[in-house]
C-alpha cells in the first residue's frame, strides 16, 4: 500500500490506477491528439479573437521502463505558415530536434531538459495516471471529492486532478500569458466506452483546442529507428543553454544612433532609435508559454509576462545611458510582439499600435489579473495610441515614421519603425528572409510576396528593411527582384 506523507492511501484514492496501464506494459506506444486549435484565441491569428480554428496535432511517443519521450507538433503556427516540429528527449540532460526530411538533426547535450520531457510525456492521461502512482510524495492535498492537488518538480502552480477509476477526467492549473494575465487552464477529458479519449482544452474558459485521441504501439522496427540519427549523419551540436530559448542581448549599431539589440530572446531582435526626446523601440517582446504541456511552461523561466522587456529596458539603460525610453511601437497584436508593453509603459513610454487593434491592445495590457510587475508597482496603466495611415513621431536628429501597412496574409493589421533618415525600415514577422537568395522563402511566399510588393509600392530601394525574427536585412531593391519571379507572379 502507497502511502502519503499525510497519511493517506493514493491507491484509496484512486482503486485501479494502474488498470488502464496492463495493455501498455513493455511496448513504445505513440499517443497523439488530432483536432483544431483556435489561433485566434492564442493571440496568433488574424484577429485578436477568437474562432479562427485550424488542424493540428500533437503526438507522444513514451517507453514502458525509459524517460525518452518524442514529441512532434503540427499544424498552423501563424495564419501564413504550417508545417511541423518534432523532438526526441533524452533525460536528463540531451534534446535533439529531429529534422528527418532535411537531416542532419540538431542536438543540445548538456541541457537542462528533465522536466520539460516529463510534461510531454503527460499529454498521455495513461502516462500521467501512471506517474503519480509512482511519485505519491507530489500530492499534496486530497483526496477531496475524488480531486487531488498535484505540485510537480520544477513547475510554480498546483495542478488539480480528477481521477476515477485509472482515468483521467479534468486537470486545472493557471498559467501567467501575454495580453490575457494569470488565467485558469483545464484539461477535460471524456472517456466514451473502450475507446480512446477526447480533449477539450480550455484556457481562461474558452476552448483553444479540441481533440481525439488515438494510440497504437510502435513495431519493434519503428522503435529502433526513432531514436536513430536522421540520414544517418551527424548531428549539428549547439551549446546547451541555448535550448529552449536564451536571453543574451547584443548591440549593434548600423549608423549614427541607430541600433539593433539581437538575441532578447532567441530569435527576437529589436530597432532602437535615439532621437532627441530619446528612444524609439520597436516591439515589446514577451515570454512564449508552451501550452503542449502539462501543466504549461515558459521558454524562459522566471520572466513572467513583462521580465523580458524589463529586461531589455535594463539592457538599454547599461549600454545607451542617461537616454529615456521616448516610445514603444507594437507592430501588430500578436501576444510575444505586443505582450511586453506594460514594461514600456512603466518606463515612461508612450505605446503605438495599429489603430485597428489599439482598443483590444489598451484592454488586454490592463487586465486586473496581470501578476505583479513594474507597472502595477507605480499604478499605472498602458494607453495605447493608434496609427491609422503614418505619422512622424521624431523630426529632428533621427526622424522616425510609423507605416500602417495594412491587413495581409500574416495579420489584419500591423506598423512598420521607418528610420528615415538611416533609411532603415522594421518590420515584425512580415518578411523573414533565411537567407540573402534572390527568391522568397518557399514555405511562406503568400507573405513573403505581398509584402514585397508593399515594399516596392512604399519605401525607395535602398530601404534595408529589418526583420524581428531574423539576421537577414534585405534592401528593397532586392524584395522588388521578388515581383519578377514565377513564385511571386
Amino acid at each position: 500500500m502507497i502511502k502519503h506523507r499525510f497519511g493517506f492511501s493514493l491507491l484509496a484514492v484512486v482503486p485501479v490506477l494502474l488498470w488502464p496501464l496492463t495493455g501498455i506494459a513493455d511496448d513504445v506506444v505513440e499517443f497523439c491528439l488530432t483536432g483544431e486549435f483556435d489561433l485566434g484565441w492564442r493571440l496568433q491569428g488574424m484577429e485578436p479573437a477568437g474562432g479562427e480554428l485550424s488542424a493540428a496535432s500533437w503526438c507522444v511517443i513514451t517507453e514502458d521502463g525509459s524517460e525518452r519521450v518524442h514529441f512532434q507538433i503540427g499544424g498552423k503556427s501563424n495564419p501564413d505558415m504550417s508545417g511541423s516540429f518534432a523532438v526526441s528527449y533524452f533525460p536528463p540532460d540531451m534534446i535533439r530536434i529531429v529534422n528527418r526530411d532535411s537531416p542532419p538533426d540538431v542536438e543540445f547535450p548538456g541541457a537542462e531538459i528533465a522536466f520539460e520531457a516529463l510534461r510531454h510525456r503527460r499529454i498521455d492521461p495513461l502516462r500521467l495516471v501512471e506517474e503519480i502512482t509512482a511519485h505519491p510524495e507530489w500530492v499534496v492535498s486530497g483526496p477531496e471529492g475524488g480531486w487531488i492537488e498535484v505540485r510537480y518538480p520544477g513547475s510554480e502552480f498546483i495542478v488539480r486532478l480528477f481521477i476515477d477509476e485509472g482515468k483521467l477526467y479534468s486537470l486545472i492549473t493557471y498559467v501567467d500569458l501575454p495580453l490575457r494575465g494569470r488565467v485558469p487552464v483545464r484539461w477535460e477529458w471524456a472517456w466514451i466506452g473502450s475507446g480512446e479519449p477526447s480533449l477539450s482544452l480550455y484556457v481562461d474558459g474558452e476552448v483553444i483546442f479540441r481533440a481525439s485521441g488515438s494510440r497504437r504501439v510502435l513495431s519493434a522496427e519503428e522503435a529502433s529507428a526513432l531514436w536513430e540519427l536522421s540520414g544517418g549523419t551527424e548531428p549539428v551540436e549547439v551549446p546547451a543553454e541555448y535550448w529552449p530559448a536564451r536571453v543574451n542581448m547584443q548591440l549593434e549599431t548600423l549608423a549614427d544612433g541607430v541600433y539593433v539589440v539581437g538575441s532578447v530572446r532567441t530569435g527576437f531582435h529589436h530597432l532602437v532609435v535615439d532621437t532627441d526626446e530619446g528612444l524609439i523601440i520597436g516591439d515589446a517582446p514577451a515570454g512564449w508559454v508552451e501550452l503542449p504541456q502539462v501543466p504549461p511552461a515558459d521558454l524562459v523561466p522566471g520572466l513572467g509576462i513583462s521580465g523580458l522587456s524589463e529586461r531589455f529596458i535594463d539592457f538599454l539603460a547599461k549600454e545607451l545611458p542617461g537616454r529615456p525610453i521616448r516610445a514603444v511601437v507594437l507592430t501588430h497584436a500578436h501576444d510575444d510582439h505586443a505582450g511586453g508593453a506594460r514594461a514600456f509603459a512603466a518606463a515612461g513610454a508612450e505605446v503605438y499600435a495599429p489603430v485597428e487593434s489599439s482598443d483590444f491592445l489598451s484592454a488586454a495590457l490592463n487586465r486586473s489579473d496581470m501578476p505583479a510587475d513594474r507597472l502595477s508597482a507605480s499604478g499605472g496603466e498602458v494607453e495605447v495610441l493608434g496609427v491609422s495611415d503614418r505619422v512622424r513621431i521624431s523630426d529632428d536628429k533621427n526622424a522616425v515614421e510609423l507605416l500602417s501597412i495594412g491587413p495581409g496574409p500574416h495579420v489584419s493589421a500591423s506598423l512598420g519603425v521607418w528610420a528615415v533618415d538611416a533609411g532603415y525600415f522594421f518590420q515584425s514577422d512580415l518578411h523573414v528572409p533565411n537567407s540573402e537568395d534572390e527568391l522568397p522563402r518557399s514555405d511562406r511566399l503568400m507573405t513573403e510576396c505581398w509584402f514585397a510588393r508593399w515594399a516596392a509600392e512604399n519605401l525607395p530601394l535602398e530601404t534595408i528593411v529589418l526583420s524581428s525574427h531574423g539576421v537577414v536585412r534585405s534592401p528593397v531593391s532586392r524584395l522588388a527582384g521578388y515581383l519578377e519571379s514565377p513564385a511571386c507572379q
